[in-house]
């Protein structure tokens, strides 16, 4: 009986990342709407994700935002470029989002240990600029192979 519960108390843990994924997921698709970008979860908006984290990055050293404001931009645009992997290919590889032990920041995660990591790569974006786009990483990180 205590396996089932702590079972059971692991897939709501899951079904609560996932819903606030995708929530996150969803501002993201708000925000861009701002710049008159349509985020829909196709491949082809990753460009428009970069033309938007091209803008925050740019705009960084204007307006000084916190580390952690820096960070909550991360997430939600980081939650959309996960989402968008898993819509194209990585959820029928086995992937999932999850957090491991020794990071707060979720993660996508394939069964046999592969994994991506869009939320830590939109925070490089937007503090790096170019050399870390966005673009690049989608198109490696669609290959990542079979669980």
């Amino acid at each position: 009986m205590f396996f089932n519960i702590f079972k059971k108390a692991k897939q709501n843990t899951k079904n609560e990342l996932d819903n606030r994924i995708k929530g996150y997921s969803a501002t993201a698709i708000d925000y861009a709407k701002e710049f008159n970008k349509k985020l829909d979860y196709s491949p082809k908006s990753i460009e428009d994700l970069e033309e938007i984290l091209d803008f925050y990055s740019k705009d960084i050293p204007v307006s000084k935002p916190t580390d952690n404001q820096i960070w909550s931009m991360s997430i939600i645009f980081g939650s959309y470029l996960g989402e968008t992997l898993l819509k194209n290919g990585l959820l029928e590889k086995g992937y999932s989002w999850t957090k491991d032990g020794s990071s707060t920041i979720p993660l996508l995660i394939g069964k046999d240990g592969w994994h991506s990591t869009p939320i830590d790569k939109v925070y490089k974006r937007l503090v790096n600029g170019n050399e870390d786009d966005v673009v690049s990483f989608y198109k490696a990180a669609s290959k990542l192979p079979l669980n």
